[in-house]
């Protein structure tokens, strides 16, 4: 009887605690030590994707591309470059500039473009001599101009030259126009153009825009490594031409880049609003001699010679060669074995082997 009470009244104590709900055993606050916990997982970064290398390179600076432009031709475009006429328009645009000197101590410029559809003011613009279409020859290039001597004419002539005259020649409108607010300087260092028009009166001239046969050779090579040929200082440059004219380059060791100077001032794309800058400059010496009564010279831009290579704050001595007209300019360390440019933009000057300088020591002011 008494085993049966006291099963009754435990069964009751049950009832009892489950209508009421269990009160839970008090607790540290801390984990049982028993119990397995799952680390909470760590987040994982996610990777950057892989920049894809683009397919193709710019023949005239080696730089990445989307597309093909091998079989493109250049344009080799005369520019003003005396003092009165500057500062120019369109040029940082240009992949090579090439700097001779003309009659009466000045020089002149000749812009390489691989494209010229989006730059919409170029120039000024100013005549042409042999030698300097002898340089638009090397690169198979459609030359623009602004008159002449009578010599550079017969040299286009017998080498077939594409060119596109702004003097002489009648095309679409605006390929060349007179800049109203440049005539106060003198009717000849007024004239411009636009570079869709250039085209577009290239085209309506019967000329092709592409090389015949493909893809042209230069004659240039380029690495991201340019700068290990060469053995000296240079983080200043200056190529004297004669007693007037200077250009001189300054080093910029955070980019890799020659900030350009000449006539004592900063040389500057005005269209575009910046300092003319280059990731090579190449200092080279030819015969020059003076021709006729004006002034006019004779340049050579065929055989050989020697220059200097500039590159990533340093130089080398360098020598440089062109077969014929029809060959593009090749370069050469001195033991023989082919310069490599860097990756980007090119300056080249063509100086006399008299009375002109090259300096790698900046003078004090």
């Amino acid at each position: 009887m008494k085993k049966l009470l006291s099963a009754a009244l435990a069964a009751a104590m049950l009832l009892s605690l489950a209508a009421c709900g269990t009160v839970p055993p008090e607790t540290s606050g801390l984990p049982d030590p028993t119990t397995d916990v799952t680390p909470a997982p760590t987040p994982t970064a996610t990777p950057e994707p892989t920049p894809i290398p683009l397919p193709y390179a710019n023949p005239l600076s080696g730089e990445p591309m989307e597309e093909d432009i091998s079989a493109n031709r250049p344009f080799a475009i005369m520019i003003n470059n005396i003092q009165q006429a500057l500062p120019q328009c369109g040029v940082s645009n240009a992949e090579i500039i090439y700097e001779i000197p003309a009659e009466g101590g000045v020089t002149r410029m000749m812009a390489i473009f691989t494209d010229i559809s989006d730059v919409e003011k170029i120039g000024s613009l100013r005549s042409i001599r042999p030698y300097y279409a002898d340089v638009g020859i090397s690169y198979d290039a459609i030359v623009i101009h602004a008159g002449g001597s009578q010599e550079s004419y017969t040299e286009m002539s017998g080498y077939d030259v594409d060119h596109l005259d702004g003097v002489l020649g009648t095309y679409v409108e605006g390929a060349f126009y007179r800049d109203p607010d440049r005539m106060h300087y003198g009717i000849e260092h007024s004239l411009f153009s636009i570079g869709a028009k250039l085209i577009e009166a290239a085209e309506d001239e019967g000329f092709s825009l592409t090389h015949e046969g493909g893809a042209y050779d230069y004659g240039l090579t380029f690495s991201e490594d340019a700068a290990d040929q060469c053995t000296d200082d240079a983080t200043y440059a200056e190529i004297g031409y004669n007693s007037f004219k200077t250009t001189s380059f300054e080093y910029n060791d955070n980019n890799g880049l020659y900030y350009a100077y000449e006539y004592g001032s900063e040389y500057v794309d005005d269209a575009a609003g910046v300092q003319m800058t280059f990731r090579n400059l190449l200092f080279l010496t030819t015969d020059v001699s003076v021709i006729d009564d004006a002034g006019r010279l004779s340049v050579c831009t065929t055989g050989t010679g020697e220059g200097y290579f500039v590159c990533g704050g340093k130089c080398v001595e360098i020598t440089w060669e062109r077969e014929s007209n029809t060959e593009p300019f090749h370069y050469y360390l001195k033991d023989g074995t082919p310069l490599d440019l860097g990756i980007g933009t090119t300056y080249v000057g063509i100086r006399p082997g008299y009375g002109s300088s090259v300096s790698f020591v900046k003078e004090e002011e």
